[in-house]
Formats: C-alpha cells, sequence, structure tokens
C-alpha cells in the first residue's frame, strides 16, 4: 500500500480525463501528479489545472514514473489493454474507463496483466456506485416486481460531436461504448448467466461529411435482445444519427414486471428509482443524489487503500463486453448467438 496520498497519472485529457482529474483531486487520500495526452494543448491546460510543472504527449513516460500509483485510463477503447498492461507491469493501478477493451483478448490481457503483478483493475461502471443498483438487485431478489423482468433502454442522439465514437477500430460505437452499461447492469440485477443475444443493426452515418475521415464507421443504430437463464429479458434500442439538433428525449429506462413497474434515472448527479404496483401511481423506492463519479473513484481508492477488490474489476467488464460482440456478430451474420 502506498504511504500518504495515492499519486494519480491521468492518461487521456478530454473529457473523461477532466472528470477524472477533477474527482481524484476531491479525494483527501488522492492527488494528481501527471498527464498525458498526444494533443498538447488539452495536456498543458488540464496540468495547468493542478498546478503541475509538466506534462506529457508520450503516456509511457508518465505512467513509469515512481511517484505514480495509480493510471487512470481516459483514452480511445481500443488503447486501453495497451496502457493498463503497462501500467500493471510497472505496478500501478489501474482504473479504466469502459468499456474494458474492443477484443476479449485485449480485456484477457489487462486481467492476466492485474493478477500477475497484484494490482487492482478497476472498470469505469460508474452505475455501479449507486444504491440504485444494490436497491434493484435486492429488490428483484425478494420478489416485489415479480419474474420473469423485461427491461428496456433508449439512447437516440445526434451524431456524437466525439467522432472517435462513430470509429468501428477506437470505440466501436453504441453497441459496444454504451451497451456494456446496460448489459453490465441486467448481469448485475437479474443475476443470471446471459444465454442468448439477438440483435439489428445499421449505419445511418454512411455518406455524412462529419464523419468522412473515419476508415471504418461502426454500426451506429441498433436493437439489442439479451435473454438470461432466468427468463430475464434486456432490449437496449440506440441510434447515434440522428441529423444534427435533434436529440429525442429517451427518459427513463424501464423494467416491466408482472407484479409492477419500474422507471429509472440515471443522472450522473441524481439518480432515482420509482415504481407503480397499481392505480395509486408511482412511488419513489430508491434516490441518491451524489456523484456517479466520485463514488466510483471514492470506491476505488478504497479497494486499493485497503486492499479490496473493486466492484466493477476485470471479470465485470469482460463479461459486459462478451455480450456487446455478440450483438455485433449477431448483426453481422444476421442470426442469434448463444452465449
Amino acid at each position: 500500500m502506498p504511504i500518504g496520498k495515492l499519486r494519480v497519472c491521468i492518461v487521456g485529457c478530454g473529457m473523461m480525463g477532466t472528470i477524472h482529474a477533477a474527482r481524484w483531486n476531491r479525494l483527501p487520500e488522492a492527488q494528481v501528479v501527471a498527464v498525458a495526452d498526444i494533443r498538447p494543448d488539452r495536456a498543458e491546460k488540464l496540468a495547468g489545472d493542478y498546478g503541475l510543472d509538466r506534462w506529457y504527449l508520450d503516456y509511457r513516460e508518465a505512467v513509469v514514473r515512481d511517484d505514480v500509483d495509480v493510471v487512470s485510463v481516459c483514452i480511445p477503447t481500443a488503447l486501453h489493454p495497451e496502457v493498463a498492461v503497462l501500467a500493471a507491469n510497472h505496478n500501478k493501478h489501474v482504473l479504466s474507463e469502459k468499456p474494458i477493451a474492443l477484443t476479449l483478448a485485449g480485456a484477457d490481457a489487462m486481467i492476466e496483466a492485474a493478477r500477475r503483478n497484484r494490482v487492482k483493475l478497476g472498470i469505469g461502471f460508474m452505475r455501479r456506485y449507486t444504491p440504485i443498483m444494490d436497491g434493484l438487485r435486492t429488490m428483484i431478489a425478494e420478489g416485489r416486481f415479480g419474474r420473469p423482468l423485461a427491461y428496456h433502454a433508449l439512447d437516440a442522439r445526434e451524431l456524437r460531436p466525439k467522432r472517435e465514437m462513430h470509429d468501428a477500430q477506437a470505440n466501436g460505437g453504441p453497441v459496444i461504448d454504451m451497451g456494456v452499461h446496460l448489459f453490465d447492469i441486467w448481469n448485475c440485477i437479474f443475476a443470471s448467466e446471459p444465454v442468448e443475444v439477438s440483435a439489428q443493426g445499421m449505419i445511418l452515418a454512411q455518406g455524412r461529411p462529419e464523419v468522412a475521415h473515419v476508415r471504418e464507421l461502426a454500426i451506429d443504430t441498433a436493437t439489442v435482445s439479451v435473454r438470461y437463464a432466468s427468463g430475464d429479458t434486456g432490449t437496449f434500442v440506440a441510434c447515434w444519427a440522428l441529423p444534427t439538433g435533434v436529440n429525442p428525449s429517451g427518459g427513463p429506462d424501464r423494467i416491466f414486471g408482472p407484479k409492477a413497474a419500474v422507471e429509472i434515472a440515471w443522472g450522473g448527479a441524481n439518480q432515482q428509482a420509482r415504481l407503480a404496483h397499481d392505480a395509486s401511481g408511482w412511488t419513489v423506492a430508491v434516490s441518491n443524489d451524489q456523484d456517479m463519479y466520485q463514488t466510483e473513484i471514492a470506491n476505488f481508492a478504497r479497494c486499493i487503500l485497503d486492499d479490496h477488490p473493486p466492484v466493477a474489476g476485470g471479470s465485470e467488464g469482460r463479461a459486459a463486453l462478451r455480450i456487446a460482440l455478440a450483438a455485433i456478430e449477431s448483426i453481422k451474420t444476421n442470426r442469434s448467438i448463444s452465449l
């Protein structure tokens, strides 16, 4: 265990790197000591925000510093294994943004490097760190909604301003990038194994000048259905290719069961689950007004300092990715995939 504060290196100084840096520095037991990004303007700005006298274009120079204990990996998904494995091999703990990787081989390399070097590997499933998750899991286990359950989620928005999100070789599109959040939620609350994935999808952004530079466009519009051994199902409808300015209100996620309907709002600083059992209307069952990212990073810090496993680690990241990749395979082959 490090003596004194956990010293943190942020790899990737864009939106997520900025979020991680702020949350780490709010902890009394942690301090950002290094930042790296291939864009000097972003690296320089984040370094300045935290009073650092230098910044790095090559993440390797930052990660291997003797005074770094933890590395937050906030770069395109395809690069997660490269950074995480280097960090683990230099005995640094790793908190990687989700998805864990773009391939199961990449995920396995991260998990093995962390195991071999006896460091912690956390995956950024921030929804795991809100009482909503524990509340849903408990209520389902107690039978308050009945079984089986059908979970439905929608994510529809304009072409993503961060164009890398549309790159099949960088972030993988919504089936992977957003889907893993939902697949992890379903794995957690259903407490069952996924057995079959069926999906249909398309690329609506094809021919759009905004993404003409992307070598391989990811599937940006899809309907994914996952069936669990418990009989429960999860359905995810995604579209990340609507015209500029068109962002339909997706509303809350919904769970339908024989005894109740549930609506879940996953706001970053406010989350809520409300239930309707009969005509008397909706009742708030669980709510939380804490910043999920702050709770996630505080929890990971305690995992390191107190030596216990992360709530969402490599195995959870791999399990969600496995479903996402099965959904992509289902779209491409036009058949259901057994898991």
